[in-house]
């Protein structure tokens, strides 16, 4: 896989259609707030400061968009906070996700991440669940995958499989933004999904 791309930033607004600019394919990454989207998307460009991490994680309302090799828009939309947020918080960001997902005309598939370390929230399966149903190709990524040793690893890979194990789920692959770990996986779904097999295989 390669390490260099041309990676640039398209703009940020509460209104995303105002940014769709460019008839291009997106990648949309959902997650919650502290889970790292920002370095999840940094480390797939191979750049260390284009996604910046917000300040105030979970307020912010914009969507950002990151054109990457004239090829993908990734989109990284507000989080959904922290895992202990209220369920009418979660049952609201639901619903936007939803309405922006039904409109993205050129999406092509979902990033969800997660933190491996940690069983699925109520939001994350429900987002899974969502997407599936909605016959939407996703991936689970699961961050952080370096603080784990390697039987912690699989253990965890194994719980979650069996969360998240229903109809059109998702191909799980461990990452590490820091190790890079999981990066030519994610990259290698990516492409096919750019090259019209939405099963990823």
């Amino acid at each position: 896989m390669k390490t260099s791309m041309e990676a640039t930033f398209v703009g940020a607004s509460m209104n995303p259609n105002v940014l769709r600019r460019n008839p291009l394919p997106e990648i949309i990454f959902l997650g919650r707030s502290n889970v790292g989207k920002s370095s999840l998307i940094n480390c797939l460009v191979n750049r260390k400061k284009l996604a910046r991490t917000s300040s105030t994680p979970g307020k912010t309302r914009l969507f950002f968009f990151y054109e990457v090799d004239q090829k993908f828009l990734f989109v990284d939309p507000p989080g959904y906070g922290y895992a202990k947020v209220s369920q009418s918080l979660r049952g609201r960001w639901m619903k936007e996700m939803e309405r922006y997902l039904r409109k993205a005309e050129m999406l092509l598939g979902v990033v969800l991440i997660m933190d491996i370390r940690h069983a699925p929230t109520a939001i994350d399966r429900d987002m899974a669940l969502w997407l599936a149903e909605s016959r939407i190709p996703a991936i689970y990524a699961l961050n952080k995958a370096d603080k784990l040793s390697r039987k912690q690893r699989i253990e965890a890979l194994n719980r979650i499989s069996g969360e998240l194990d229903f109809d059109g789920a998702g191909e799980i692959v461990p990452f590490s933004s820091q190790s890079k770990d999981g990066r030519d996986e994610l990259w290698r779904i990516l492409n096919n999904w750019m090259e019209g097999d939405r099963n990823g295989e």
